[in-house]
C-alpha cells in the first residue's frame, strides 16, 4: 500500500476545484492508500482559507492520517535545506519539512510543486498539468 503525504498545493488545487490535484485527490480518497497531511501542509492551507470555508475543510483534514513536526523530521529539513542550498538551491523551510515528513515516514510526496521538492530524493507523484 503506498502512502501520500499532501503538500499544500494538492489541497489548494482541491479547494478550487483545479485539476489534475483535485480528481487524484478524489481517486486516492477511494483507492487502499493512506492519505496523510503534515502539521506544515495544515497550518500553510488554513491561512489561505476564507473563515466560511474553514469549518468544512477542518473536518475533511480529521478524516486522513495527520503527521506532527517530530525532531527527527526537523533534524531532515535541515538537511535538505543544507544539501540544497550547496548545490545552488534554496528550499523554503516549510517545503523542507513537508519533504522531510514524507521521507521520515516513508511516504510518496504528492504535490502539483515539483520544482520544490524534485532534487531531494523523496518520491513525488507530480500532479501539475
Amino acid at each position: 500500500m503506498t502512502t501520500y503525504v499532501l503538500d499544500t498545493s494538492v489541497l489548494i488545487d482541491a479547494s478550487r476545484q483545479r485539476e489534475p490535484g483535485a480528481s487524484w485527490l478524489r481517486r486516492a480518497l477511494v483507492q487502499p492508500h493512506s492519505v496523510a497531511v503534515s502539521a506544515v501542509t495544515v497550518a500553510e492551507f488554513f491561512a489561505g482559507l476564507e473563515p466560511r470555508e474553514r469549518g468544512g475543510w477542518s473536518a475533511f483534514i480529521e478524516t486522513l492520517t495527520h503527521w506532527d513536526t517530530t525532531r527527527e523530521i526537523a533534524i531532515q529539513a535541515g538537511i535538505f535545506r543544507y544539501d540544497a542550498a550547496r548545490r545552488g538551491q534554496v528550499i523554503q523551510i516549510p517545503d523542507a519539512l513537508i519533504a522531510a515528513t514524507a521521507k521520515v515516514v516513508g511516504a510518496t510526496l504528492a504535490t502539483s510543486n515539483v520544482r520544490h521538492f524534485g532534487s531531494l530524493g523523496v518520491p513525488i507523484v507530480r500532479l501539475d498539468a
